[in-house]
């Protein structure tokens, strides 16, 4: 007679948002912003970690208890399952978890219902998930940071103590619900809209980005409230045009295309001499 898995998910908690999140992309940080309790786990126990953001929030990837049952050593896998943040209070409603914000282990049912929403959750750190000013969307953006300043493409440290003071998140207004579609369609027209992110590409005045303490400083010293203008006013102006707005071209296959900002241009598979677009009068040169 097969036993029925009694699940329990222990609760790790960060009130410090941007150091835990530091914790979870840096192995060696010297931070220990995470709280538990010091009840019994078990070799296999899942972990939910917390974040103090507003509103509060869930990593969406689990934790793992490792083989010496201890709550300090929890193993966490974001390489292959790409991290991302729910809001807590909505996934306590759905659930039903009375005590979603006072326990510090769930049992049983409630345990399986969390670690199946977790799981299943269609929230995959997809770029139009990150806009908003809240600091739930500044966390989101900080657990896809790829280890380099959006703005000069150097590298950011995050061992050391001053980690929180390294990284910057620029936040950008939400984004719109897109123009419904024309009822009416030509006969030789296109069958399909166009994806919304590449209609925001064209169209963004703002881009939520991750910043070294130098372009941070230097965006903030330059007036700029916009990182898409910051981006603009980088590069060189159009030699044909004079226009002001010009992209660095990109070659290859990207990963993502979604995340390429306004200020870059995708110039194909094939490898070529030019390396700026203009999106004015589409000269390159």
């Amino acid at each position: 007679m097969s036993q029925t898995i009694h699940h329990r998910l222990h609760v790790l908690e960060a009130a410090d948002w941007k150091a835990g999140v530091i914790t979870i992309l840096e192995s060696d940080s010297p931070y220990l912003p995470w709280r538990y309790a010091f009840g019994e786990a078990r070799p296999g126990d899942y972990a939910m970690l917390v974040l103090g953001t507003d509103p509060v929030s869930v990593l969406t990837v689990l934790a793992r208890i490792g083989d010496d049952g201890g709550l300090d050593t929890a193993l966490l896998d974001t390489r292959r399952h790409r991290a991302d943040v729910v809001d807590l209070v909505t996934l306590a409603m759905l659930l039903d978890l009375d005590d979603a914000f006072t326990t510090w282990r769930l049992d049983g049912a409630a345990a399986e219902r969390v670690i199946l929403a977790l799981h299943e959750s269609p929230v995959h750190g997809r770029p139009r998930n990150r806009w908003g000013h809240s600091s739930m969307v500044a966390a989101r953006n900080l657990l896809a940071f790829n280890g380099y300043c959006h703005a000069c493409g150097d590298p950011i440290d995050l061992r050391g103590d001053d980690a929180r003071d390294n990284i910057h998140v620029h936040t950008a207004d939400p984004l719109l619900r897109p123009d419904p579609p024309s009822p009416f369609r030509a006969p030789d027209g296109p069958g399909r809209r166009r994806p919304h992110m590449s209609l925001t590409r064209e169209s963004a005045t703002d881009w939520p980005a991750l910043l070294c303490r130098f372009c941070h400083h230097g965006m903030r010293d330059g007036g700029f409230t916009s990182f898409v203008a910051f981006q603009f006013a980088q590069h060189p102006e159009c030699p044909q045009c004079g226009g002001g707005r010009t992209q660095h071209i990109g070659y290859g296959m990207p990963n993502d295309p979604e995340e390429w900002g306004p200020w870059s241009y995708l110039g194909g598979c094939c490898l070529k001499d030019e390396k700026w677009h203009c999106t004015y009068c589409g000269h390159r040169w």
